[in-house]
């Protein structure tokens, strides 16, 4: 038992990378976007797992009346709006010029934070995200 404490302690209980602090919903400049829940994606439009989980995230927001928002954090703008297009998405989106990636210290994408409708993160996952994290997602933060 005392290893197992010790391991936790150690490496952390988080599922995954730390969560930022403050309300991201206005680093984002998305103010429209509070008093529900939020799933904020963090993506490029060349990964192949960003991709793959845009379909998800749509469907687990949707599923909880959540925003869903991607952040584009490389790329130009016109291939971001070829993958809006192309996944049909129905949220807010931007392409970041890196300032959010240095903030959040974002190292690697897919990354999802999930936020509370006041804004401040709740959890925050690295990588490709399925059944059933990406569905819970949103409702945890309620």
């Amino acid at each position: 038992m005392r290893f197992v404490l010790a391991i936790a302690l150690l490496f952390g209980c988080h599922r995954g990378p730390t969560v930022p602090d403050g309300d991201v919903l206005t680093a984002v400049n998305r103010p429209e976007l509070h008093g529900k829940p939020s799933l904020g994606r963090f993506v490029t439009p060349t990964c192949s797992h960003c991709l793959a989980t845009i379909p998800r995230a749509i469907d687990a927001a949707a599923a909880e009346g959540a925003n869903v928002v991607a952040v584009f954090v490389a790329g130009k703008e016109e291939n971001a709006k070829g993958v809006i297009d192309h996944t049909h998405f129905p949220g807010a989106w931007m392409v970041d010029d890196g300032a959010l990636t240095r903030r959040y210290s974002i190292k690697s994408v897919p990354y999802i934070l999930v936020v509370g409708p006041d804004g401040n993160a709740r959890d925050a996952y690295l990588g490709e995200q399925d059944h059933p994290t990406l569905p819970d997602a949103p409702a945890s933060a309620k």
